[in-house]
């Protein structure tokens, strides 16, 4: 009776259907990675270090073939064009064709981990560095949107306040301000997720020299950001 109330428990559901999805699992790896980067560096440890190889490596192989994802998103928001803001959809297509750059740069870089590619200037140095400038351009774009997010908010608050109260009832009123900061909340969060990992590649790229560990804190934080996202789109049942 015991095992089968913790077996059938709903939480242990959602974390059964949580890692069964490929990016759970990718997102999981992600901050054990950067966990064993700062471990690697607090403590000196060769294996926190080999670890956190072996986790890179793993995410690469999970991540096999998402350029498309970002392609086909790009492509959908390129087709509605009739739709939305324009400098949202604009920012949402640069983004989106960044990351397929970046991911499939990436896929070079596992090549040659497994040495199905040659280890040359271009393949060893090159790649890697265009690699992190194609991520580096996927997260100004992203920061240009959430920083237009948070002024599309913005000014729908205003309206709200210089608004008679005969065009919106109080009620609805009270409804659509609520739905509008939890927008503007979402945009403020993704900017400082974004910040965050602007930091990161900023220094994977040189342009930043901070110690290795504030690297690995900064990895820790987004990837707990998220998770956490993943955990709340996982269904419980």
């Amino acid at each position: 009776m015991v095992c089968d109330t913790l077996v059938y428990h709903p939480l242990v559901t959602k974390l059964i259907n949580f890692l069964d999805t490929t990016a759970g699992r990718e997102k999981l790896l992600r901050l054990l990675q950067y966990l064993c980067r700062f471990l690697a560096v607090q403590q000196g440890s060769a294996l926190s270090r080999q670890l956190q190889s072996q986790f890179t490596v793993v995410r690469k192989i999970l991540r096999f073939l998402k350029p498309l994802n970002h392609l086909q998103t790009a492509s959908k928001v390129y087709d509605q064009k009739l739709i939305g803001d324009s400098i949202i959809r604009g920012l949402t297509i640069v983004k989106n064709l960044c990351y397929a750059g970046y991911l499939t740069l990436d896929q070079i870089n596992l090549l040659r981990l497994f040495n199905l590619v040659p280890v040359t200037q271009f393949t060893g140095k090159k790649v890697p560095r265009y690699t992190n400038w194609f991520w580096f351009f996927g997260l100004v774009s992203g920061l240009l949107l959430d920083l237009r997010n948070i002024q599309i908010s913005n000014v729908k608050l205003q309206e709200v306040k210089d608004s008679n109260e005969d065009e919106m009832t109080k009620e609805k009123q009270k409804d659509f301000i609520k739905a509008t900061y939890k927008e503007k909340f979402v945009a403020t969060r993704r900017l400082l997720w974004d910040s965050a990992d602007m930091f990161i590649v900023l220094n994977n790229l040189g342009y930043l020299s901070n110690r290795e560990q504030n690297v690995a804190l900064a990895g820790i934080v987004t990837s707990l950001l998220g998770l956490k996202d993943m955990w709340k789109a996982t269904k419980s049942t």
